[in-house]
């Protein structure tokens, strides 16, 4: 029986977990375009049209959607910035290790 309760606790967890990762999407332009985002390790990242990008930790450059995350051409940092929306509208990024918001 405990075995049982075990196997059946696990699989509630996993399942839990597939569907928070299968309920968050990609950002587009759209949710970035004339944007700033908040993020909880005090970053701030500006989406400004034109694809123009400035962040108080990476500098001032320029930002693109592609296929595989947001490109970042900035004075301090070269890369993919990945960013997921969630439901709730609240952003999440492996590359920032933080969650976000636009900001108020």
């Amino acid at each position: 029986m405990r075995k049982l309760i075990s196997s059946l606790g696990l699989a509630s967890v996993l399942s839990l977990a597939l569907y928070s990762s299968a309920i968050a999407n990609p950002v587009t332009a759209k949710d970035l375009i004339g944007k700033k985002i908040c993020w909880s390790n005090g970053n701030v990242s500006t989406f400004g049209p034109g694809g123009k990008y400035s962040s108080p930790i990476v500098g001032e450059g320029t930002w693109a959607v592609t296929s595989i995350g947001i490109q970042l051409r900035t004075t301090g940092f070269v890369g993919i910035l990945d960013i997921d929306k969630q439901s709730d509208g609240t952003f999440k990024s492996a590359l920032e290790k933080s969650n976000g918001g636009y900001c108020k």
